[in-house]
Parts: C-alpha cells; structure tokens; sequence
C-alpha cells in the first residue's frame, strides 16, 4: 500500500502530465487545472520537496533568461519509484471506487 497524501498524489500526477518541463509554478498551475484549486507556492513546494527526498522524483536545475527573471528554475521528473507509485495508487483507488454507484435522487 501507498501512503501519499491526496496533494502528493496531486503533485506526481501534475508531473506525470507536464512531463520533462516540470517545475514549481506550471505544477501549482496544473493541479489547478485539475482540481479548480489554487495552493499557494509554499503549500506545494513543502510535498515537492518530501517527494524529492524520498526518491519519487529526481531534479535538475537550469539557468534561464525570462521565465524566472534570470533565476535557476528547478525541473522535476518521476523516477521508477514514483511512477511505481503512482500505479498502485491508480489501482487503490480503483479496488475501493469499485461498485460504486451513485444513488437516485428523488425530486
């Protein structure tokens, strides 16, 4: 069993999605897109770095000219273990959504 929180599971999938391209702000703004919520950088960056520290993602960083105003942007990737990670969550949660059904409203 997985034990990764729900923004954990968000943040993987986000750069699972964004692919090599993968960085703080287009993460927070993808996860946006998926959910309709807007964290803040802190409130991503603090699981970013946990993931990272557990080997679910490796980094590199790059310097760039417009993007961050000349700062080095840090680019994310999944490793094995996090896309191992994220099969077994894609499962878990299929096994416990299994069956459901929702029920009929009445008017």
């Amino acid at each position: 069993m997985i034990d990764l929180t729900k923004k954990e599971e968000q943040i993987l999938l986000a750069i699972f999605q964004i692919g090599s391209n993968a960085y703080l702000i287009n993460i927070r703004e993808q996860i946006k897109q998926f959910t309709g919520k807007y964290y803040s950088v802190g409130t991503i960056y603090a699981p970013l770095n946990r993931l990272h520290l557990n080997g679910f993602l490796e980094s590199h960083v790059e310097k760039t000219d417009d993007k961050s105003a000349g700062k080095p942007i840090k680019y994310y990737t999944l490793t094995e273990k996090g896309l191992k990670a994220l099969a077994a969550l894609q499962q878990q949660n299929q096994i416990m959504w299994d069956g459901f059904a929702y029920p009929a409203l009445e008017d």
